[in-house]
């Protein structure tokens, strides 16, 4: 007896996430063994990438509107912005240096 390729047995389907990290498996093993994708499966890729996108944009957002005294929405935004590239980032401490005055010499 083979198990369902939707289900793998188990009688309901998996999550979205399982769903997904499944094609892209399936994507990516096509490539790995000379295959070109498809338009459908680049298609879907984009469409993935951008709801991705739009969903991280939109946590950067909530997450600066949030008053956070244990600065667990700036971790989320850095965190969100490292995966989007949506704003520079500098290190704390050469803002620091540009802003402190030169000691004398």
């Amino acid at each position: 007896m083979v198990d369902c390729p939707d289900c793998g047995g188990a009688g309901f389907l998996p999550s979205r996430n399982v769903l997904v990290e499944w094609r892209a498996r399936d994507i990516e093993r096509a490539l790995s063994q000379g295959r070109t994708a498809d338009s459908d499966d680049v298609r879907w890729l984009l469409a993935e990438l951008r709801a991705a996108r739009r969903a991280l944009t939109e946590i950067i957002a909530l997450a600066h509107d949030a008053h956070d005294p244990d600065q667990i929405a700036l971790k989320i935004r850095f965190t969100a912005n490292g995966a989007l590239g949506m704003y520079d980032v500098a290190p704390a401490n050469a803002t620091e240096r540009e802003s402190r005055p030169s000691s004398p010499a």
